[in-house]
């Protein structure tokens, strides 16, 4: 058979051949752009609003070694060696330093270098061990003023190098349920390297109002912001940054039965801050505003005294003592009168207008709701500091 009769030659075959081999060629062209841009999405989804969040503030933050001394009783050594089978007479023991190191965060927050940390990282300390920036670099850092009421102290690096430095954004602004994330060094002395650690949540509650016990009673822990983002022992005085990469608090306390991270934390709000480290860069000192006057709660005070004042609210704090060049007097407040409000917060107790008083700057607005003898009143001025002369 010759070869001719082996192959026949059929046109439309041939054509049908050539239409599949270019659909086929199509398809895997047409798969490429597919994959390209799949690979284009999942690089932008790791690469999202919290990764560049953390690269614009990560690098202002600094991890602060502080050393505080404990002076501590010893025994002589003569009668160590007895195992304490001696009770020791006066003047045989003798005092001996204890260093106790301690750590926190702070954020560079201006061109100038100045630093924003918490009042109680700096609480107990004789000096600084070392302030490190999140690059390994080693501060040298001076205390420009503290302000123990609201828990926030400023420093100052001593350097012409400009640092980087985050920004301060409105803490009113805030949504509950946004994403935000704290920023600091829980680790101590475990973690050797400077670099600083991240946390995620959300905003889980706004202008929480922390009770006076939980501060001890000389801490402003009001309108703060809370968060289950993880706070730490460690991460005081570190910023809580929302997605913007704008600082929105200052990372101060957590919530927990067993000191560990139990997802309710709190920070001061970046407004807050913000006012404090001002009035300390500005006037060394947090200017203390008072409102001039002294009182005691309704429910304290005898039934002979409240019908002498013609008291007749059940609840609010009666003022008892007033300055006469006070702001509240020149407005028209008079002793014997009830406070039931302050800016609109029921009051109850002298510990209440305390911590509102706290929460304001040298010029703000004060609204007193207050019974003078069954007449609702009310009593407005601003506040200003009163120092003794």
């Amino acid at each position: 058979m010759s070869a001719k009769g082996l192959f026949t030659f059929h046109p439309m075959r041939a054509s049908s051949l050539g239409v599949l081999v270019a659909q086929v060629v199509c398809a895997v062209l047409l798969c490429f752009p597919s994959a390209i841009n799949a690979q284009e999405n999942v690089a932008a989804s790791r690469r999202n609003a919290i990764v560049t969040a953390i690269e614009k503030v990560a690098a202002s933050v600094v991890t602060i070694n502080v050393v505080g001394y404990e002076r501590v009783q010893t025994a002589d050594p003569f009668f160590d060696n007895f195992m304490g089978l001696f009770d020791f007479a006066p003047g045989m023991t003798r005092t001996k330093k204890k260093a106790v190191e301690g750590i926190g965060t702070g954020f560079v927050f201006d061109q100038q270098g100045h630093i924003l940390t918490n009042y109680h990282v700096l609480q107990n300390a004789d000096h600084f061990s070392s302030v490190t920036l999140a690059d390994g670099r080693n501060l040298d850092v001076e205390v420009v003023g503290t302000d123990e009421r609201t828990d926030i102290a400023v420093l100052k690096a001593k350097t012409d190098t400009p640092l980087p430095y985050a920004v301060l954004g409105n803490s009113d602004d805030l949504y509950i349920g946004e994403w935000v994330i704290a920023i600091g060094n829980p680790f101590g002395s475990m973690i050797t390297d400077p670099q600083p650690s991240v946390s995620v949540g959300v905003v889980s509650a706004n202008h929480r109002r922390v009770k006076r016990e939980v501060g001890g009673g000389d801490r402003l822990y009001q309108d703060m912001i809370q968060t289950d983002a993880a706070i730490n022992p460690g991460n005081s005085g570190g910023p809580l940054v929302n997605a913007e990469g704008v600082v929105v608090g200052i990372n101060t306390m957590l919530f927990s039965q067993s000191g560990g991270y139990q997802g309710i934390g709190f920070a001061i709000p970046s407004n807050r801050a913000r006012k404090v480290a001002q009035e300390i860069i500005q006037f060394g000192r947090r200017r203390n505003p008072w409102f001039g006057f002294h009182g005691k709660a309704v429910e304290e005070m005898n039934a002979y005294s409240l019908r002498e004042l013609q008291i007749q609210s059940r609840s609010g704090v009666v003022v008892t003592e007033i300055l006469k060049i006070s702001p509240a007097y020149i407005a028209g407040l008079q002793l014997g009168d009830v406070i039931e409000e302050v800016n609109g917060y029921p009051v109850q107790y002298p510990q209440d207008i305390d911590f509102i008083n706290w929460d304001l700057f040298c010029g703000d607005s004060v609204r007193l709701s207050i019974d003078r003898q069954g007449i609702k009143k009310e009593v407005r001025f601003s506040v200003s500091e009163i120092r003794a002369e």
